[in-house]
């Protein structure tokens, strides 16, 4: 069951390369993106969730950060155990899949087609709730390095999620590269190296959990946080049923942080080779990465006692305390004073808050234990407890102020911004790119191929949501059910992966390390089962909004790919491309994608013969020739313009259309003779419209005679009966223009050459016709051909004889 499914050869080749693919592509050279690059470009969307994991989690145990601990610890086993091998084995079937519906396209069995239509809608949805997430949890953020901004936060929002819209648009998700590198980089280097110094002061210090307190009352004052949520009493003082309740919500709202982890596999077409090393290897660190800061962020949280803070990431609550100890000036509980002005602010919040609440829940009801306790609290000891807060909040920020530890707070606070900036690119690229798989497959109309339009509309529909929204806990439910479908669609997929596809990888079907690597798909469907199983439970409120969104981009689906909901044929005829048609129109999205992957077999067979040199006789730039074949074979000619990224080929997103693919792509020897004809019909009419020149029928030198020996002279490499009886059937005709700028070269270059192979032979004419020469001679000449030089014969026909003239008799002078 645990034995290497990977080739041993294949698999030491692979580790030989590796230290050199572990920073291949940083800067952005090589064959593509290596280990740290691939984890460096996805980690504004896989890292910057996980700096909101731990609030989440503690908020779904209510403040009890050992339920919180104990959850995210089984969320990390699953993930390890299960969703990582189930990845891992996914990755090495086909890296360039790009995503779970793709995946279940290119390897999964046909029953499970329906899969991939689910997957691309919930992914769709995935991409638009990740562009909320990060920009309304960058400008939460913000509020940390400029709290008066608090009032405008939705609306600095907004800005967010349009700058990066406009950025990516203006420059493409390719050139973008770099920024998601450099902010990737910078942001996991620096969480690395300040969660390691917070880790260890944690566990040093304990004590300074008294700081806690005062950060979260300032949070409160500024707006930055609308609810904090704290345990009430000791985890031993409530039931057991209470913890198992409380365990699966929090393990339902840390699942938030694992839902970038998708993005690795889907990113894996950038990746170096052999890509699926480099992907594998990606998915192992990512996967440490995230559950070590989790764990780190957890106990550090334990130990100081900090609560949920909605809208203010605990990761940021753990910077600032270590800053105020370490690199601040420092903080004691003596220093703390309370002055009379902290009391009279303390008695306002008590009258605004007790107001209120009576406003907004006069009957109690759906309160939290920790509310119910909060203002159940006599006057005095509420005023006593918020006016030490104050003070306490006052001395925090008088020790930091002009201190490194200042300094260190806003280059975390501006990094934590950057990337979650930078997470919605992932958003905005991965949502882009599921749409233009989907565009592909025949699914989603042809403008989504252009990234642009899905990073468009992706835009515009998270701009309308985000003011509806307004905080991150609200949208982690919604969210998380769409990157744990993935997780359940890619183990799936990965068990009942078809027999030709492991053919293929070398794997025979039913032996040892099929088994092995069947197993591993096993191992991430109980796992991804589990949790699915886990957010029905406890996130049953946002199932009604999934499945009325995810089933209605699955409908639209259907209703595009089959021109309606009638039932489609199993066998998909595509319409005979006729030479100079205008763009077909289709009734049906998925024959248009079996037209686009034909063009795309057309496209990537003329390319090959380019590079293979195959056109080179023709003496004709490449632009003429796919100038031509787009006319001849009605490819749109933007294809071409692809194939300047110089990426190996991707494979069609699934087994008809790469069928389709495969049999146009067949046609190349079609292809070559096809423009070898018309490269013919160039020289046939230079030949045609010249050869009258030397024609003398007089002196036996009839049109055939000459045509022939042009024939000969013009194409030296082709037997002489063969290319005489192609030129017999040549008819002069008025062609296209792609046509004929392709065949007027080739008439050129007849032209050009004819005055310096034939002068040997039209001046054998010439003396000939002057009585100059014998009447039967045979030349040879020397012709330059491709492979050398060429000694052709050329037959030279004997005249006829001059008629012969008597002369006339002389007459008797005497008669």
């Amino acid at each position: 069951m645990f034995k290497n499914y990977i080739n041993r050869e294949e698999r030491e080749d692979a580790n030989r390369k590796l230290p050199k693919l572990m920073v291949e592509g940083l800067l952005l050279g090589g064959t593509g993106l290596g280990v740290l690059a691939l984890i460096f470009e996805i980690a504004a969307d896989a890292f910057s969730v996980a700096a909101y994991q731990t609030l989440l989690a503690i908020h779904g145990a209510e403040g009890y950060h050992q339920i919180a601990i104990g959850a995210f610890i089984v969320l990390s086993v699953l993930l390890f155990l299960g969703i990582v091998p189930a990845y891992k084995a996914g990755a090495y079937l086909r890296p360039n899949a790009g995503g779970s519906g793709p995946l279940v396209e290119a390897i999964g069995p046909p029953k499970m087609r329906w899969l991939s239509w689910i997957g691309t809608s919930l992914f769709f949805l995935d991409a638009v709730l990740t562009i909320i997430i990060s920009s309304i949890s960058a400008s939460d953020v913000t509020m940390l390095v400029l709290p008066e901004l608090a009032p405008y936060r939705i609306l600095l929002a907004e800005l967010f999620a349009f700058a990066i819209m406009v950025a990516l648009v203006l420059l493409g998700p390719k050139r973008a590269v770099p920024l998601f590198l450099i902010g990737g980089g910078t942001f996991t280097i620096f969480t690395i190296l300040a969660l390691s110094v917070v880790g260890g002061t944690s566990v040093a210090n304990p004590q300074w959990a008294f700081l806690t307190p005062g950060i979260v009352a300032r949070l409160v004052e500024t707006g930055v946080t609308e609810n904090v949520v704290r345990a009430v009493g000791d985890v031993q003082a409530i039931g057991t049923v209470l913890i198992f309740q409380l365990f699966f919500r929090s393990m339902s709202s840390a699942m938030l942080g694992f839902s970038g982890y998708e993005v690795i596999p889907a990113s894996g077409k950038h990746a170096a080779r052999p890509k699926w090393k480099v992907i594998n290897t990606a998915l192992t660190l990512a996967a440490i990465f995230l559950i070590g800061t989790g764990i780190v962020q957890l106990f550090a949280a334990n130990q100081w006692k900090i609560p949920a803070t909605e809208g203010y990431s605990t990761l940021l609550i753990e910077y600032e305390i270590m800053s105020v100890q370490t690199l601040g000036e420092g903080v004691e509980p003596g220093d703390v004073d309370v002055t009379e002005a902290d009391l009279l602010a303390a008695e306002v919040i008590y009258d605004e808050q007790r107001a209120e609440h009576a406003f907004e829940n006069p009957l109690g009801l759906d309160e939290t234990p920790a509310e119910r306790d909060f203002y159940n609290l006599p006057e005095d000891e509420f005023v006593q407890i918020v006016a030490y807060e104050i003070a306490l909040s006052r001395v925090i920020t008088t020790s930091l102020t002009g201190t490194p530890g200042e300094t260190f707070l806003f280059i975390a606070g501006t990094l934590l911004a950057i990337i979650l900036l930078l997470a919605q690119g992932g958003g905005y690229v991965g949502g882009a790119a599921v749409a233009a798989n989907a565009a592909r497959l025949g699914r989603l109309p042809k403008f989504f191929l252009d990234d642009r339009i899905g990073i468009g509309v992706i835009w515009g529909v998270s701009a309308m949501l985000i003011p509806i929204i307004r905080e991150v806990v609200v949208v982690e439910a919604y969210y998380a059910f769409g990157f744990v479908s993935a997780f359940a669609i890619t183990s799936t997929t990965v068990y009942f992966v078809r027999s030709e596809v492991l053919h293929d990888r070398g794997i025979e079907p039913g032996s040892s390390e099929a088994k092995s690597l069947r197993f591993a798909g096993l191992r991430g469907m109980i796992a991804a089962y589990f949790m699915m199983a886990v957010l029905i439970t406890q996130k049953t409120d946002a199932l009604p909004a999934i499945i009325l969104f995810g089933g209605a981009i699955t409908l639209f689906q259907i209703y595009y790919a089959n021109g309606g909901f009638k039932r489609q044929e199993k066998k998909v005829s595509i319409p005979e491309p006729l030479p100079g048609a205008a763009s077909p129109t289709f009734d049906q999205g998925v024959i248009r994608a079996h037209d686009q992957a034909r063009q795309h077999g057309i496209a990537d067979a003329v390319e090959d013969l380019i590079t293979a040199g195959a056109f080179a006789k023709f003496n004709v730039g490449p632009e003429r020739i796919i100038q031509l074949v787009c006319y001849l074979y009605n490819v749109d000619h933007h294809l071409f313009a692809e194939h300047d990224d110089h990426h190996e080929r991707t494979e069609e997103p699934s087994i008809e259309l790469e069928a389709t693919y495969q049999e146009a792509y067949k046609q190349r020897d079609q292809i070559l003779r096809r423009i070898e004809d018309y490269s013919h019909f160039g020289i046939f009419t230079f030949i045609n419209n010249y050869h009258i020149n030397w024609v003398d029928e007089e002196h036996g030198r009839d049109a055939s005679v000459v045509q022939k020996a042009m024939l000969d002279i013009l194409f030296p490499l082709t037997d002489h009966d063969e290319i005489w009886e192609e030129y017999s059937a040549y008819k002069p005709q008025i062609q296209p223009e792609p046509i004929w700028q392709f065949s007027r070269r080739r008439y050129v270059w007849a032209k050009d050459q004819w005055p310096n192979l034939s002068d040997r032979i039209t001046t054998i004419w010439t003396l000939q016709d002057f009585d100059l020469l014998p009447r039967d001679i045979d030349v040879k000449t020397v012709i330059s051909v491709a492979d050398g030089r060429r000694q052709m014969h050329v037959k030279i026909p004997p005249r006829k004889a001059a008629p012969v003239l008597e002369p006339e008799p002389k007459q008797d002078e005497e008669e």
